[in-house]
């Protein structure tokens, strides 16, 4: 029987936080492959590491302080390697005895010292076993990848199509993590809409939607195996076409009597929030609902791709609030450090987010290699193209392009907590 290894690998920060992460694709890959007749064994690097849980299950991250990369050197903050200890790592691989394939996955762009370890680490174990790299990185940075790595093989987008994203029955092998208390689910890929910051497109070209019939089978069935009852939707655009989506979803869920708990950390149009689908959510438990603005200023709204304006947001608050929704359960993606948003435009942001009866949420600016943002950046050479992918990080880009960022966004941040609390 061929024998096939699933890595999820550290992540290499300045910060990191838990909010339902799992390495769905990969998992998706590995039941692929046991439906094909293949032993398939998983090291998760995350495995184990979640630490203080918050009200929703969430929490911070087991971490190790190492050096920074030269290139980091500058940045006055300590950086750390998230996950288990690299003697765990070593202990479990070394109790492998003979693999086929090894596939590992990826994450954000700036995390790839980690997954450059994990191969390191792997090569070393296992030195005649072939090595396919995926996910985010190896997709938006593929030449880097492609030249670093030592990876034998680069897969570049989704590995499946919508056949398999659509299928009944075809569900990721989460039977092989040991943390089944909230996991994955999707219900669509892509994102109708081109914002010029997001990366979307590059994985999922077009919008793509499965039965929603087959969904609630599927959180049934993680009910029954696992006793799963919290879900975080990994979709890039939820409330699109809710009509013959999230809406039948939801109603079948109702219908069912199951008592469950979701989540939507990717961000919901609020243009697509209506009183239906708000009373829906209501009532199906979501919790810590987050909708994305990024900025109320109606220009940038307009140059970054047009999917939100400001009444569409008070619209979709004002149904959320007469649902039942607190403002604690209201939380609104506000984009900071962009070099098209002023940072005293960030602060208006935030208290019109406030003067909705929502917390403001902060998300740092990253440019990401192959949007409109990034090839603008370049093209005023303001980044070079092919930068290390360590510049793409979120904690360090602003801060080296905007000398005041760093006091500035510390004000802003304060200045927020502050008023999220009122």
């Amino acid at each position: 029987m061929k024998k096939v290894l699933l890595v999820n690998p550290w992540i290499y920060d300045f910060s990191a936080y838990d909010f339902g992460i799992k390495p769905v694709g990969l998992l998706r890959i590995g039941q692929f492959l046991r439906e094909k007749g293949t032993k398939v064994s998983l090291v998760d690097c995350m495995e184990g590491c979640r630490r203080s849980k918050d009200e929703y299950g969430f929490s911070k991250i087991r971490k190790e302080k190492i050096d920074k990369p030269d290139m980091l050197k500058d940045i006055e903050r300590a950086y750390f390697r998230y996950g288990i200890p690299v003697s765990e790592f070593l202990n479990k691989i070394s109790m492998i005895s003979e693999i086929d394939e090894i596939y590992i996955t990826s994450g954000m762009t700036y995390w790839y010292p980690g997954v450059h370890l994990a191969i390191k680490l792997l090569k070393e174990r296992f030195n005649k076993t072939p090595i396919t790299l995926g996910g985010i990185y190896a997709t938006i940075c593929h030449k880097h990848a492609r030249l670093t790595s030592n990876a034998d093989i680069i897969w570049k987008g989704s590995f499946f199509d919508k056949e398999y994203f659509c299928q009944s029955g075809f569900y990721p092998a989460y039977d092989l993590l040991l943390d089944k208390e909230i996991l994955p689910i999707q219900l669509t890929t892509g994102c109708p809409f081109r914002c010029t910051y997001c990366a979307s497109r590059m994985f999922s070209a077009k919008f793509e939607m499965k039965d929603p019939v087959n969904l609630f089978e599927e959180v049934m069935y993680y009910n029954r195996a696992f006793g799963t009852k919290s879900f975080v939707f990994y979709d890039d655009a939820l409330a699109y076409r809710s009509s013959e989506g999230i809406k039948r979803f939801l109603r079948l869920i109702i219908a069912s009597g199951a008592q469950f708990t979701f989540h939507t950390p990717n961000g919901l149009h609020a243009r697509f929030i209506d009183e239906e689908l708000s009373e829906l959510f209501k009532k199906t438990n979501f919790r810590d609902l987050r909708i994305s603005l990024e900025t109320s200023d109606e220009g940038v709204q307009q140059f970054t791709g047009g999917k939100v304006s400001n009444n569409d947001l008070k619209l979709a608050l004002r149904n959320l609030k007469e649902a039942g929704f607190a403002k604690k359960d209201l939380g609104v993606y506000i984009l900071m450090g962009a070099s098209y948003i002023d940072m005293e435009k960030t602060m208006d942001d935030i208290i019109f987010i406030n003067s909705l009866g929502a917390k403001a949420i902060l998300a740092s600016y990253s440019p990401i290699p192959g949007t409109l943002d990034y090839k603008i950046l370049v093209k005023n050479k303001i980044i070079k193209d092919n930068i290390d992918p360590l510049w793409h990080n979120k904690t360090i880009f602003s801060e080296l392009l905007m000398p005041a960022y760093i006091r500035k966004a510390r004000e802003i941040r304060r200045f927020t907590s502050n008023l999220n609390k009122t």
